[in-house]
C-alpha cells in the first residue's frame, strides 16, 4: 500500500521518471531483488501562459470576467505585440480570455450578481456644462462697438495674438489646477488659479505693447480686456460659477444691443464702458471664488504636485495648435466677408455640448466594462459609443448652422463660401470631441502632429492653387474654404487613428 505521504501517482501534475543513477537502467535480476523504486517529480509546464497565470493569480483572485483580466494585463505593460510574440495570441483580449479560463471560477465570481453602473445624472450640472458654449460667445457681443473704437489696423492680428496667448495660458492653468484638485490639494489649486489670473493682465499689457505701433492704445486696451476675460472665465468655470460669469457680461450685451440699434458716439461710449465693466466684474468674481478653497486644509502630498514639464509642454502645444487650426482659416475673412467670419458661431455655441458628451463618455465606458462579457464586445461597444457621440456632436452645430445660414440669407449676405465654411466648422465640432478623448489619454503629441499636418496641407495646397489668402493670394474663397473642409475631415480620421491603440483598453475604465 502506498504511503499516505507519497504523492498520488494518478495526479496529472506528477509523472514517474527513472531512478537518477550513474549506472544503466535496472536489470531483471535487480528487479527480482525487490520492487522497483520510482521518484515522482512535479511536471514542469513549458507553456508561458501557465507562468503568466500563476504570476497574476494573487491580484486576480476575485476576477469576475475576462475584461478585468485584460485590464490587469494592460496595466502590467502587456501589449498586443507582446501577446503575439511571447504567448502566440492575437492580442491582449484573446490572451485575457485564456488566462481567465485557466484561473478557474471563484466563489465570489459565481455568487456575486453582475450589476451595471446605474448613472444618476444631475440635470443642472449637465445644463451648466452645456451653457459653456454660450459663455464663450458672449464676449463677441462687444465686438461691433470695440471695432468702431479700435479701428481696422492691427485688429485681426491683435485679436488672434491675445486669443492664442489666452488659450495657451488658460489651458495650462486649468490642467495644473485640476491635477492638484485630484490630489486633494484644493488650496494649492486655488493659489495657482489666483496667481495665474493676476498674471493675465500683465500678459495682456505685454501683448498690447507689441501691437502699439499697429493699433495704438485702443488696441492694447482691447487685448488687455480679452486676456483678462479669458482667465476670469477659467476661474469661474473651474469653480462652477457659470451664472456669475453670465451675469457679469449682461451689461456688455445690453450696451452692444443699444449701440447696434441707435448708433452714435454716446451709445458707443456706453457700450465700450459696459464691456469693460463686465470684464472687471468677471475678474473680481473669479478671484472671489478662490477664497473659500484658499482656507481649506490639505493632506500631506504623496504624489508630485506638479505635472512633468513634458506634459505641460504638450498641453501648451495643444492650445497653440488648436488656436492656429481655428484662426488661420478665419483670419482672412474677419473684416471682409461677414458670412464666412460668422461661420464659427455654431461651433462655439456647441462646444459646451461637446464638453458635456465627452464627460459622459467615460462614465458610459465604465458602465460598458461592467456589462460586457467578452473583451471584443467591449471594444465594439466603445467604438459604437464614439460613433454615436460624434454624430450627436455634428448634429447640434449642424442645426445651429442651418439657422445661421437662414438668417444670413434673409439679410442677403450669404455666399457659397459661407455655406462651405459653416460645414467645415460643423465637422470641426466632431473633431474636437475626438480631440478631447485624446487629451484624456494624454496623447498631446499626436494631437499637435495631426493639427500641424492638416494646417500645412490646407495652406500648402491653397498656395499651389493660388487661393491661399493667408499668404496674400486672392483666389477663390470657395476653393479655399473647400480645402479647409477637406482638411477638417482628414483631421477627424487622424484623431480616430490616434485613439485606436488606447481607447479600447479596458484598464482605463476600471
Amino acid at each position: 500500500m502506498a504511503d499516505a505521504n507519497d504523492p498520488d501517482v494518478t495526479d496529472p501534475l506528477f509523472r514517474p521518471v527513472a531512478t537518477m543513477t550513474t549506472e544503466a537502467g535496472p536489470t531483471a535480476d535487480d528487479r527480482a531483488d525487490g520492487p522497483e523504486r520510482t521518484i515522482l517529480l512535479p511536471r514542469i509546464s513549458t507553456d508561458p501562459v501557465d507562468d503568466l497565470v500563476e504570476r497574476v493569480r494573487p491580484q486576480l483572485t476575485r476576477a469576475v470576467d475576462a475584461l478585468q483580466v485584460a485590464a490587469a494585463l494592460e496595466a502590467d505593460g502587456h501589449t498586443d505585440r507582446a501577446a503575439q510574440v511571447e504567448y502566440g495570441y492575437r492580442d491582449v483580449f484573446v490572451l485575457a480570455l485564456e488566462v481567465f479560463r485557466r484561473l478557474g471560477p471563484t466563489p465570489e465570481a459565481v455568487d456575486r450578481p453582475r450589476t451595471a453602473a446605474t448613472p444618476h445624472p444631475d440635470r443642472w450640472a449637465d445644463l451648466r456644462i452645456i451653457s459653456h458654449g454660450l459663455l464663450y460667445v458672449l464676449p463677441s457681443a462687444a465686438f461691433p462697438a470695440v471695432l468702431s473704437v479700435v479701428g481696422r489696423p492691427g485688429l485681426v492680428v491683435g485679436l488672434i495674438l491675445a486669443g492664442t496667448v489666452g488659450w495657451i495660458w488658460s489651458g495650462m492653468v486649468a490642467y495644473a489646477a485640476f491635477r492638484l484638485l485630484g490630489l486633494g490639494r484644493a488650496r494649492s489649486a486655488s493659489r495657482v488659479l489666483r496667481i495665474a489670473a493676476l498674471a493675465a493682465p500683465l500678459l495682456g499689457l505685454a501683448a498690447g505693447a507689441v501691437m502699439l505701433p499697429y493699433g495704438g492704445l485702443p488696441l492694447a486696451a482691447m487685448m488687455l480686456g480679452q486676456l483678462t476675460y479669458q482667465l476670469a472665465s477659467t476661474l469661474l468655470i473651474f469653480y462652477r460659477r457659470e451664472g456669475w460669469l453670465a451675469g457679469a457680461m449682461v451689461p456688455a450685451v445690453l450696451g452692444s444691443a443699444v449701440f447696434l440699434t441707435t448708433g452714435g458716439a454716446t451709445a458707443r461710449r456706453w457700450a465700450v464702458g459696459a464691456a469693460a465693466l463686465g470684464v472687471l466684474a468677471a475678474f473680481a468674481a473669479g478671484l472671489w471664488a478662490t477664497r473659500a478653497a484658499a482656507r481649506a486644509g490639505e493632506p500631506t502630498p504623496r504624489d508630485p504636485l506638479w505635472p512633468p514639464a513634458s506634459t505641460l509642454l504638450g498641453v501648451a502645444g495643444y492650445g497653440l495648435c488648436s488656436a492656429a487650426l481655428l484662426f488661420h482659416a478665419q483670419a482672412p475673412y474677419l473684416l471682409g466677408q461677414w458670412d464666412v467670419a460668422a461661420s464659427a458661431v455654431p461651433l462655439i455655441l456647441s462646444m459646451g455640448f461637446v464638453e458635456w458628451r465627452t464627460s459622459r463618455f467615460w462614465a458610459g465606458g465604465v458602465a460598458l466594462s461592467r456589462r460586457a462579457r467578452l473583451p471584443r464586445s467591449f471594444v465594439v461597444g466603445i467604438w459604437q459609443a464614439i460613433g454615436r457621440e460624434v454624430a450627436a456632436c455634428l448634429a447640434v452645430p449642424a442645426v445651429l448652422g442651418v439657422l445661421l445660414l437662414a438668417a444670413l440669407a434673409g439679410l442677403g449676405v450669404l455666399s457659397t463660401a459661407g455655406v462651405v465654411m459653416t460645414a467645415a466648422h460643423v465637422a470641426l465640432a466632431g473633431a474636437y470631441y475626438l480631440a478631447f478623448l485624446l487629451a484624456g489619454q494624454g496623447r498631446y503629441g499626436w494631437l499637435c502632429l495631426s493639427m500641424t499636418v492638416v494646417i500645412v496641407l490646407h495652406v500648402g495646397l491653397g498656395a499651389l492653387l493660388g487661393v491661399a489668402p493667408l499668404l496674400g493670394q486672392g483666389g477663390s474663397p470657395v476653393t479655399d474654404t473647400s480645402l479647409y473642409l477637406g482638411s477638417v475631415l482628414l483631421l477627424q480620421a487622424l484623431f480616430a487613428l490616434g485613439l485606436f491603440p488606447v481607447i479600447g483598453q479596458v484598464r482605463h475604465y476600471r
